[in-house]
């Protein structure tokens, strides 16, 4: 078993390694908030559509997700209870970066909102004890924004999503990046074993785009879960992490939040924003970071404590709010990409 100690906040167990959680990699304890184990099968046999069974009886809540080909495809089921138990067939176990990203991610947004924390889709990172966050769409450009700046001596906490704790403090979740090969040529200075054939094609799969066929995909009634299981076992992500890519990178486990900025290829300018705004396009970064199925499909079924996925969304929605209302929130466009300049100037000013 692999034991995962997240900020003593929420505890994770599973028969299969979780590599976007090896930083919180602990020692064995008795009681997790989530566990991850793999079956020999589930029950299912051959059908004409995805689905999702649910079972309420002997004071349990149990779902089922099975798929066209039954134990032949991607099969998972899910128990709502004191811990949060999911348990994979042996395909998903494969690819674990599916496991992570689509099962076990979502799960942790539920645990850590009622917890009182939000696990926000933002990267962070500190400069003389001053944090800032940075919130982008996918492929826009934030991961050689961030990269640029710990060349220059910040100091990193996280890439893709991080943890936020009222009223103003950010704790590290430094999982591996997925890199580019527009950012390897960019931001990084480093060899690596990969070529530049196959950053390119692993770039594509897991690009914006790719994500994008893959949701439309997933509208469609085919096995989606399946599908993205193999290609993502045959063609696997380019993730690294941040010191394979800059060795001297300083990983900081908590900062005070300042500002929050916001990155969109546009003109060039540089605009403070309202809360409101702020709130509406965080929660929209958010949400897309998310999007991927089965996850609008597990939403109705989710429930943690007592309390429902929208129940528990709207009050990630009212603690994001007070967070945004007590930092500087900006909007940062750039035709050419310069948002590691305009945020450095603005860090500089600030100091």
């Amino acid at each position: 078993m692999y034991y995962y100690n997240i900020h003593d906040i929420i505890r994770v167990e599973s028969d299969v390694i979780l590599h976007e959680l090896e930083y919180f990699k602990s020692k064995e304890f008795e009681k997790s908030d989530l566990s991850v184990k793999t079956s020999d099968s589930l029950q299912g046999g051959l059908r004409f559509r995805r689905k999702i069974i649910e079972d309420r009886s002997n004071n349990s809540h149990k779902i089922l997700y099975t798929e066209h080909f039954g134990s032949a495809g991607a099969q998972f089921s899910i128990e709502f209870g004191e811990r949060v138990r999911v348990t994979i067939n042996k395909l998903i176990s494969n690819s674990k970066h599916v496991l992570y990203v689509n099962l076990v991610e979502p799960l942790l947004r539920f645990l850590f909102i009622s917890r009182g924390f939000i696990l926000l889709h933002s990267a962070c990172l500190d400069k003389n004890t001053s944090g800032l966050l940075i919130s982008a769409p996918p492929d826009t450009g934030k991961t050689t924004t961030v990269l640029k700046c710990v060349k220059k001596g910040f100091s990193f906490l996280s890439d893709d999503m991080t943890i936020i704790r009222l009223p103003n403090e950010a704790m590290c979740f430094p999982k591996p990046m997925t890199i580019s090969a527009h950012t390897f040529k960019t931001a990084v200075s480093v060899s690596t074993r990969d070529t530049e054939r196959s950053l390119r094609l692993r770039s594509l799969v897991h690009s914006k785009t790719g994500r994008a066929f893959m949701h439309k995909l997933g509208k469609l009634n085919v096995p989606i879960f399946t599908i993205n299981t193999i290609g993502q076992s045959v063609v696997r992500p380019p993730k690294y992490s941040i010191n394979s890519i800059l060795p001297d990178a300083k990983i900081k486990k908590d900062t005070k939040i300042d500002n929050l900025y916001f990155l969109k290829r546009e003109s060039n300018e540089f605009i403070q924003l309202d809360t409101s705004t702020a709130l509406d396009l965080a929660v929209e970064n958010s949400d897309d970071a998310f999007i991927f199925p089965p996850y609008s499909e597990l939403l109705k079924y989710i429930s943690i404590n007592g309390r429902t996925a929208f129940e528990l969304l709207e009050e990630e929605k009212k603690l994001l709010n007070s967070f945004l209302s007590g930092i500087s929130c900006y909007m940062v466009k750039s035709e050419t990409r310069a948002w590691f300049k305009m945020i450095s100037e603005s860090s500089e000013r600030r100091a």
